[in-house]
């Protein structure tokens, strides 16, 4: 059984330079070998410096790894700038890397990042910054250079994920959002009193917006059995409240230091699909959660 995979967050990139490995093989929990296994198979590829210390100095130099990675191994991935590019991959039977980046205090203008590859934006990370306030930060809403980065983010092509930003600045972006915007690596706070995750009212808006959500694999953000099952649970929750078109993985490998019970790195992802069939999901929703969602989702926005 051929398995598609479409994950919306990795932050593999920054660790394998720290950790002085590649991408095509490492020991972390997700490497382009492991990748490839997926037919076909997409991965978002975060920046996060994780650190208010020269960020943008330490985002340029991950940057630059990243993309002397995709070059050295252009024979099995390829760097997708828009929706034509992912669908080329795909056809090529490459891998279809997207570049993202946690924090926009990492970037100076949008438009550099933009040459630069960038095409899907965290405004924040857990830090707040002169564009919003961080869910783990004070909760404070978009400035007005924030309302500014929103919309040139949008008119350049950039996918914004609200999944750090404060509930408030969630419902500041969403009220000038000209354009669907996702939590890429965010579950239910209705199963997880975890203040990352989604109320359902956030979630809803989400979808009426045309975006949706991104699994997230942490213990932390699952709760529950933090296995396989809370894992399903959350996707079942999303999926009463209308998300069939838009649930989708965000699994957050290599940015989390756990993983769930019964996952050892990208290479069990198959179990989550396997797991969906078992409760009686249409094969085709499982591929639509593995791939098709979050594809339909950058169709729209790259």
């Amino acid at each position: 059984m051929s398995i598609p995979l479409f994950d919306c967050h990795c932050d593999t990139a920054a660790r394998a330079l720290l950790t002085g490995q590649g991408l095509r093989a490492n020991s972390l929990h997700l490497d382009l070998n492991r990748l490839r296994s997926y037919s076909p198979a997409a991965q978002v590829f975060a920046v996060c410096t994780a650190t208010l210390d020269e960020p943008r100095a330490k985002a340029a130099k991950i940057i630059r790894y990243f993309h002397e990675q995709i070059k050295m191994n252009s024979d099995i991935v390829k760097l997708c700038l828009n929706s034509h590019d992912l669908h080329s991959a795909i056809a090529e039977g490459k891998i279809a890397a997207i570049l993202s980046v946690e924090g926009a205090e990492q970037l100076g203008d949008i438009a550099e990042a933009y040459e630069l590859g960038v095409r899907v934006v965290h405004i924040t990370w857990n830090f707040d910054n002169k564009l919003c306030g961080a869910v783990m930060g004070s909760g404070a809403g978009l400035s007005e250079a924030g309302r500014e980065f929103v919309r040139k983010a949008q008119e350049l092509g950039i996918l914004l994920d609200m999944s750090h930003i404060s509930e408030r600045g969630f419902w500041d972006v969403l009220e000038i959002s000209g354009k669907p915007v996702i939590a890429g690596h965010s579950n239910s706070l209705a199963l997880c009193p975890f203040p990352r995750n989604l109320s359902d009212k956030q979630f809803e808006a989400l979808i009426a917006q045309g975006g949706g959500a991104g699994i997230n694999l942490c213990p932390d953000f699952l709760g529950l059995g933090r296995d396989i099952d809370a894992i399903f649970a959350h996707i079942e929750h999303f999926m009463a409240l209308g998300g069939e078109k838009a649930v989708f993985l965000g699994c957050d490998l290599d940015g989390i230091d756990e993983l769930p019970k019964g996952i050892g790195g990208v290479e069990d992802l198959e179990k989550i699909y396997e797991t969906l069939l078992k409760h009686n999901y249409p094969e085709n929703l499982v591929r639509d959660i593995f791939m098709n969602n979050i594809m339909n989702i950058m169709e729209k926005v790259l």
